[in-house]
């Protein structure tokens, strides 16, 4: 499996939860499709909008109202993933 970042050991979430960024995660779901905040910098510094919401068939990619995040905060966590 190709992995979708470089990012390796001991890891921060926003939460303050620390995880190994190595090890497999469970799906949180299998019938929906979820978008972590821990992982998502609604594609700054990628695209001009969220391009899940672009594809989405039935617009149901809204704002998280307990994960409003400034574009700086987007986009020191785009660098943190895809260095």
């Amino acid at each position: 499996m190709v992995p979708l970042t470089t990012v390796n050991g001991s890891f921060v979430l926003i939460d303050g939860t620390v995880v190994d960024a190595n090890d497999r995660m469970s799906p949180l779901s299998t019938d929906t499709y979820y978008i972590t905040p821990n992982k998502c910098t609604e594609c700054q510094g990628f695209h001009e909008e969220p391009q899940c919401a672009s594809v989405c068939p039935v617009d149901c990619c809204v704002p998280d109202e307990d994960h409003v995040e400034t574009s700086e905060q987007l986009l020191a966590r785009k660098e943190l993933l895809h260095s």
